[in-house]
């Protein structure tokens, strides 16, 4: 019998906070599950349950040495609506705030597609050497067969 081995989605990575994350060159986000109106402290809100690395900086980005947070919390409204469609799936982003539409209403948090090509495929690198790494784990577990 093969080993299908999965990850159960837990809230370990605390929450994201778009201001600390406002500069970084990327952030990939891997969504784990997505609920609607979930209740919080402050009420119910939408709710992505997400890893999250950061690439801070262009160095960080060439090294392939992201921060990673691993079961963070998304609840900002806007943030995690987008992130509605994306179960199981990865988006390469930065934040921005947009200003308001309405007088007196505070900025909102937004995505921005990340399309630069270089800093796609250094992602994309991360992301695969990162595969590798778990795969070799994998097989280097001992079977107990």
């Amino acid at each position: 019998m093969t080993l299908n081995l999965k990850s159960i989605p837990t809230q370990a990575g605390g929450w994201f906070k778009p201001k600390e994350t406002l500069d970084a060159v990327a952030i990939l986000v891997e969504v784990s599950a997505w609920d609607r109106q979930r209740p919080t402290p402050n009420g119910p809100k939408d709710s992505a349950l997400c890893n999250v690395s950061v690439f801070r900086t262009p160095e960080q980005l060439s090294s392939l040495t992201p921060e990673v947070s691993q079961g963070m919390r998304i609840e900002q409204t806007v943030l995690a609506r987008d992130l509605e469609t994306m179960i199981g799936s990865a988006v390469l982003v930065t934040v921005a705030q947009i200003p308001p539409t309405k007088p007196g209403a505070n900025p909102a948090w937004v995505w921005r597609q990340v399309n630069d090509p270089t800093i796609r495929a250094q992602v994309i690198a991360y992301a695969e050497q990162r595969d590798k790494a778990v795969e070799a784990a994998v097989t280097a577990a001992p079977t107990f067969d």
